[in-house]
């Protein structure tokens, strides 16, 4: 008696779960007089292809960059990702095997830093990229998304680098291996999930993210998705379709990212919190 319960449960889960994205990829498919249709209806009964038309295509609309926007959020996303994981695996590294005065201490600020919400950040920060002239350039977004996506990163891989037998860093030192030697060619391999599920984290936030990308670009070409999907909707007017169909492509990567690493992104989570 238990099993159906539990597998209408998971029905019920997964249809509240994949609700929302089927009713933006059927809107993204209906005119312009079924969107404001009353009442909505969940089905296009006429499909229409001009908002995947007008973001695949550049000529197709003047205010619509779209494949440029993508490359911006891909460049961003995957430097930020980059980054994030490099520092992140040395700082949880050397918290996970390094005794130091003050190591637990430098861990929980890292963490606190967690608590802070990017708007109250957000001026001061727009002050410091201002005067190091990263305004309106990818490379302060990068930045900006690299110090939001290290301190959790950092704690995931020190949990996850503990979890790791002191043992084998002992066993490959003794065989003439050094600290870097160790670190490189048999923690990192030993860690791969753990860098998964950090390398996945940042990209998401950075791929996601809008106030920042909002505040610090300026420039219609360096916009990145967050903010060129945005633009379609204006005082007066929304472009549904516009916003719909961009909205389905930017969903996408995500959902090939989870798609592909989700076996190991169970068990990196799992690893690196329960310890």
């Amino acid at each position: 008696m238990k099993k159906p319960v539990l597998y209408v449960c998971a029905v019920l889960l997964g249809a509240f779960a994949v609700f929302p994205f089927a009713w933006m990829v059927f809107t993204s498919l209906k005119t312009p007089d079924e969107i404001y249709s009353s009442p909505p209806t969940f089905f296009p009964r006429t499909i229409q292809w001009e908002g995947y038309a007008a973001m695949l295509n550049p000529n197709a609309d003047d205010n619509v960059n779209f494949l440029r926007w993508f490359s911006n959020s891909a460049i961003v996303s995957l430097y930020t990702t980059v980054f994030s994981v490099l520092i992140s695996a040395l700082g949880g590294f050397a918290m996970s095997r390094f005794r130091f005065r003050g190591r637990m201490g430098i861990g929980y600020t890292i963490l606190i830093t967690q608590m802070l919400p990017g708007s109250l950040i957000i001026i001061p920060l727009y002050i410091i990229m201002k005067e190091l002239r990263l305004l309106d350039s990818h490379l302060g977004l990068v930045i900006a998304y690299t110090t939001f996506a290290i301190p959790f990163c950092t704690w995931m891989l020190k949990g996850f680098f503990d979890t790791i037998p002191k043992d084998i860093d002992e066993a490959a030192m003794v065989d003439g291996a050094g600290r870097i030697g160790t670190f490189v060619r048999i923690l990192l391999p030993l860690a791969l999930p753990g860098l998964l599920v950090t390398s996945v984290f940042s990209f998401i936030t950075s791929w996601n993210e809008f106030m920042f990308a909002y505040t610090f670009l300026n420039g219609y070409d360096k916009w990145t998705l967050s903010v060129g999907i945005a633009s379609f909707q204006g005082q007066y007017v929304i472009n549904w379709d516009y916003l719909m169909a961009g909205s389905v492509f930017t969903t996408l990567p995500v959902v090939i990212v989870f798609w592909l690493m989700q076996k190991y992104l169970v068990s990196g989570m799992t690893a690196g919190a329960v310890k």
